[in-house]
C-alpha cells in the first residue's frame, strides 16, 4: 500500500512540475516578447530598406535577421554557426499587392503560430537594423514562383504550426529554416537531400547554409565590410 501512495505522490508531483514548466514557458515568451516590442518600437524610427531597395527584390529571395529579445540572443548564441549574427529566415515574395515575406513565426502576444504571408515592412521592423542580409540563389528560376507560392499557401491553409521543438524530422510542424530546407529539397530541388544524421542536422540548424554556399549571391546586407 506504501508503494502504491509513493507511486502516486511521484506521479503528481512529475504532473505538477511538468505543468510548471509549461506555465513558466508561456510566461517567459510574453515577457521576451514584450521586451522585444519595446526595442521594436524604439527603433522604429530607422530605415533597414528603402523603396528603392525593396523593388528591386524577386520572389525566391532569402532575407534574413537578428531579431530582439532573449530568444533570439539564445538563437545567435548556442545555434548560428555562420559569419553574420542572424537569428531569422524567411522567403521574399513579390505579389501584385506588395512584397511580402513567408515565415514561420510563433508570437503570444500577436496570436500568431506558424507560416505567415507579411508585408516585408512588418518583418523589417523586427529586425536590428544593422543586422540585415538578402541573398539569392542563382540557381532559382522564374518558373518556380508559382509552385512556391503555392506550397507556402498549403502550408498557411492547413495552419502548419511553429515547432517550438525544433524537430526536423517532422514537417507537422516547421521553425524558420526548416521551412526553407524542405521547400528547396522536397519541392524545388535547389538543394539535395543530406545524406546522413549529421550532414541532416547541420543543414536544418544552421542558417548559414542558405546565404553562405556557392550557390547565393548576397543581394543586400547592412552588415559592415
Amino acid at each position: 500500500m506504501n508503494k502504491i501512495k509513493l507511486n502516486i505522490v511521484t506521479t503528481t508531483i512529475v504532473v505538477i512540475c511538468c505543468i510548471l514548466v509549461v506555465i513558466g514557458g508561456v510566461f517567459f515568451q510574453y515577457i521576451d516578447e514584450g521586451l522585444e516590442s519595446q526595442q521594436i518600437g524604439k527603433h522604429s524610427d530607422i530605415v533597414r530598406m528603402t523603396t528603392d531597395d525593396i523593388s528591386q527584390l524577386k520572389t525566391g529571395d532569402l532575407i534574413f535577421r537578428k531579431g530582439y529579445g532573449m530568444i533570439s540572443q539564445w538563437v545567435s548564441v548556442y545555434l548560428e554557426r555562420g559569419p553574420f549574427d542572424l537569428t531569422h529566415a524567411g522567403i521574399v515574395i513579390v505579389l501584385p499587392s506588395g512584397v511580402f515575406v513567408a515565415h514561420a513565426l510563433s508570437s503570444k502576444q500577436q496570436h500568431i503560430d506558424g507560416v505567415i504571408l507579411q508585408p516585408i515592412e512588418q518583418f523589417l521592423q523586427s529586425s536590428y537594423p544593422d543586422k540585415l542580409l538578402i541573398a539569392r540563389w542563382t540557381n532559382y528560376r522564374p518558373e518556380m514562383d508559382e509552385l512556391l507560392l503555392s506550397s507556402i499557401n498549403a502550408y498557411i491553409h492547413h495552419k502548419i504550426p511553429f515547432d517550438k521543438e525544433a524537430d526536423y524530422d517532422n514537417s507537422d510542424a516547421l521553425y524558420c529554416n526548416e521551412m526553407i530546407v524542405n521547400l528547396w529539397i522536397n519541392e524545388l530541388g535547389l538543394i539535395s537531400s543530406p545524406k546522413s544524421s549529421a550532414e541532416k542536422k547541420y543543414l536544418f540548424h544552421n542558417l548559414s547554409v542558405l546565404y553562405n554556399t556557392s550557390q547565393t549571391e548576397i543581394i543586400f546586407s547592412t552588415f559592415q565590410p
